[in-house]
């Protein structure tokens, strides 16, 4: 085996060349992009959802919208987006509930592909404005979503929008929280 002497410099542009030709590899690729989202967890009626399905499904279009970050930067504007309801979803789902007085232990888990993933309670969706304003969304301004996997979802009144805003979304999952955890006391 021949031996290479690089200077410092050399070496640098090497591991900067190197870099840059890696970075497009780690980017989502079209395998990373699921084309369903399935519908699990604690329900009568599991189900996926496909980008022909969910054209059955009763889609609702809204406008002026735009994800807002943490920090209240905002990073995309839609003028116009269509979706379903993520609340339709459950109920088309029929979640498993025996006992009504502990729908504050259940969750929808909202998974993605790159593991980024939310959690909305049960309560807010059905009671509260949010179960108004989530959506499973398949279009923005006017063409279906692509660079963000297929869908996308979305609470459009949330203060900043970002944080709960999912996109590759490949997975809504009902849960129930373990309510045997006791509380803590924060009494001395």
């Amino acid at each position: 085996m021949k031996k290479v002497n690089l200077s410092s410099t050399q070496l640098f542009i090497a591991i900067l060349a190197l870099l840059f030709t890696a970075a497009p590899a780690m980017a989502k690729t079209k395998n990373d992009v699921s084309e369903i989202v399935s519908v699990t967890g604690l329900v009568e009626k599991p189900f996926t959802i496909t980008p022909l399905s969910v054209k059955t499904m009763h889609a609702v279009e809204r406008e002026n919208s735009a994800i807002v970050c943490g920090s209240g930067e905002t990073r995309k504007t839609l003028k116009t987006y269509k979706g379903v309801l993520l609340r339709d979803i459950l109920d088309s789902a029929k979640v498993v509930m025996s006992n009504p007085h502990q729908r504050g232990e259940f969750a929808v888990l909202v998974r993605s592909t790159d593991n980024y993933n939310v959690l909305f309670s049960y309560n807010e969706l059905y009671y509260g404005s949010a179960g108004d304003n989530t959506f499973l969304i398949f279009e923005e301004n006017g063409k279906p979503i692509d660079k963000d996997g297929f869908f996308v979802v979305f609470c459009s009144n949330d203060k900043l929008t970002g944080p709960r805003h999912v996109k590759w979304v490949n997975n809504i999952e009902v849960i129930k929280v373990d309510a045997g955890i006791p509380a803590v006391n924060c009494k001395k």
